[in-house]
């Protein structure tokens, strides 16, 4: 087996929301051929978060704390993103180099706006082994599934203890929307709901069916498909560190944002970049 084909394999495993325990390398092989479009919501309680996200955007570190997260109020924009640069998108081809740049600024600037304005007293802290910072978007590059895309993620700390935020902008066909919406309606291992968005877009909610223990950890995972944009929300009652070798354990009562709020996130009009 080459090292590259594990890693990209991998890496395809963490970021498509598969369980930590129990990896192989057929496992993580056969995992990690599956689209990241084509992810089930099923099991998405601490999916992933424990294992390492090879060469893309996070490695969650054993142990306990966080080294090197410093919780802090969110930093202001940077700079405005400006005007959406010209050129065209498609689902099998990675972003330009420009309009990368520009939907990673577009993600942060509204991010550091929305999040503290919907969790007015909670502070914020970079992923460790994290690419970028707390509600910082980046693109990991390369070919699709990760080139098309741009992501930031945010360990949110408040009174009621420690979550995680998860926000990913993608480039999908629009017939993806109509594809995953039968997908979440004939979904059995998770709970999975169809709502229709204000203008018109698909919006699919996914998280753990009830009852469940209240050790184990929720999640709301929201993907709204508009156009050729996929808005992609999941927020996390965990703090992404393992506990005793598997997946995260709650470290709050509930996601730091809830159900509603998240899909209030995902449909807001300045996270639609690819029209």
């Amino acid at each position: 087996m080459q090292e590259t084909d594990m890693r990209q394999a991998l890496t395809e495993y963490v970021s498509d929301g598969e369980p930590a325990m129990g990896l192989t390398a057929a496992a993580v092989l056969t995992a990690g051929r599956r689209s990241r479009r084509t992810r089930r919501l099923a099991g998405v309680a601490g999916a992933g978060l424990a294992a390492a996200l090879v060469g893309a955007g996070v490695v969650v570190v054993a142990g306990g704390g966080f080294p090197g997260s410093d919780f802090a109020a969110a930093a202001p924009c940077p700079s405005p993103p400006g005007s959406r640069p010209a050129g065209s998108v498609a689902a099998d081809k990675p972003l330009s180099p420009e309009l990368a740049r520009w939907a990673a600024t577009s993600l942060t600037c509204y991010l550091r706006q929305e999040v503290p304005r919907l969790l007015p007293a909670a502070k914020f802290a970079q992923v460790p082994g994290a690419k970028a910072g707390p509600l910082t978007g980046f693109s990991l590059g390369g070919e699709p599934p990760w080139g098309n895309r741009v992501d930031a993620l945010a360990l949110i700390r408040d009174a009621a203890g420690t979550g995680d935020l998860t926000v990913t902008v993608g480039v999908v066909d629009q017939s993806d929307a109509a594809r995953e919406k039968e997908s979440c309606r004939t979904e059995k291992a998770a709970k999975c709901t169809v709502q229709r968005g204000p203008n018109g877009e698909t919006v699919l909610l996914g998280t753990e069916r009830d009852p469940l223990p209240p050790d184990n950890p929720r999640n709301y995972v929201v993907r709204v498909y508009r156009g050729h944009s996929e808005i992609y929300v999941q927020v996390s009652n965990t703090d992404r560190q393992p506990a005793n070798g598997g997946a995260p354990a709650a470290t709050r009562p509930k996601p730091v944002l809830s159900a509603d709020q998240a899909v209030q996130l995902a449909l807001s009009p300045e996270l639609y970049l690819f029209p």
